[in-house]
């Protein structure tokens, strides 16, 4: 994230909305997270989300500032969280 502004480039908002495309309404931040981050973990192998073209995206990047990333996006309104029982989902906004 550019320090200056706080925001985002247009890339990265493209990118991790992408990304969200196939988890939509289904999962959660930290598999959003996981996907961006090109992890090799069971889960995203098995939903095949490695094959998202942002897959890995932020491949140099710890998952936190990954997290702190998606969490910009929810608070500047490109995606939502709507909670599915106790779980909470990315949703997009209106």
């Amino acid at each position: 994230m550019n320090a200056k502004t706080n925001r985002l480039a247009e890339e990265e908002i493209k990118a991790i909305m992408r990304a969200a495309d196939g988890i939509i309404a289904n999962e959660g931040r930290t598999l959003l997270a996981k996907i961006l981050k090109g992890s090799r973990e069971k889960k995203v192998l098995q939903l095949e989300l490695d094959r998202c073209p942002v897959y890995g995206f932020y491949k140099s990047e710890k998952l936190d500032g990954i997290m702190e990333k998606i969490d910009w996006m929810v608070d500047h309104d490109f995606l939502d969280i709507k909670y599915s029982g106790k779980l909470p989902m990315i949703i997009y906004t209106e």
